[in-house]
């Protein structure tokens, strides 16, 4: 599902360059930010080499978690060894592995463990819509599988209420994927382990598929009952 988005401008150099400087004095100072999370499609005007410097400056602090959901151009951000923690979906991983498609489980594992070890990334966590999602942390040498329920199959308890015309449900996908990297991130940085913090993202961007409008909203008991109902196995 694709929505359409009106494109941005162009950065001028200087502001692209204002942009790169402010953003080192940010993560260079004496309270650098507890995170920064890199989401989406670089702006034009802003090139992949500034934001490779902004995370190298990131990674020279050992109190800044680095988190990435982006794929296009990111190879010279990757390559800085700076990313602690990289959310993508399963045809961005295969892009980046330069594979044409996963032909089992165990191809998706493989791939994000070689992608871990290529640019030493700690966590690097896979979804595939309502298919099951991976998480590699590359720092215990352990890898999981984490299966969402079926939504449509116990709507009703998912909603914590009747759900109307349910047979003519649509579930709305569009920021399921942002709401899963802010879950998730929040999670991260609050203390909790990779795999617990990549739960409640794919708990909060399901119960997000429930609300068809605005977009990234979620009711909280609704992620909650997912949540309770999601499947990890260490494999």
């Amino acid at each position: 599902m694709t929505e359409l988005v009106g494109a941005s401008e162009a950065i001028d150099p200087e502001a692209a360059t204002e942009y790169e400087a402010v953003a080192l004095e940010l993560l260079q100072s004496s309270h650098p930010p507890r995170a920064l999370a890199l989401c989406g499609t670089f702006p034009p005007g802003l090139c992949p080499e500034q934001v490779a410097r902004i995370i190298a400056a990131a990674k020279s602090s050992n109190d800044t978690l680095v988190f990435v959901d982006a794929v296009k151009d990111i190879q010279p951000t990757l390559a800085t060894g700076g990313v602690d923690v990289l959310k993508i979906n399963s045809a961005e991983l295969a892009s980046l592995s330069s594979v044409l498609q996963f032909a089992a489980p165990r191809d998706v594992v493989r791939a994000a463990t070689a992608l871990a070890n290529q640019y030493s990334i700690g966590i690097v966590a896979v979804t595939d819509g309502p298919s099951a999602a991976y998480l590699v942390d590359a720092k215990s040498s352990t890898s999981y599988e984490l299966r969402v329920p079926d939504l449509l199959m116990d709507l009703d308890y998912y909603l914590g209420k009747p759900a109307d015309n349910s047979s003519h449900l649509v579930l709305n996908p569009l920021g399921a994927g942002d709401t899963c990297s802010a879950a998730m991130l929040n999670s991260l940085i609050d203390g909790a382990p990779a795999v617990d913090a990549f739960a409640l993202g794919l708990a909060a961007a399901s119960a997000s598929c429930l609300v068809l409008m605005p977009n990234c909203v979620f009711d909280h008991p609704a992620m909650q009952r997912i949540h309770d109902r999601i499947a990890i196995t260490t494999i």
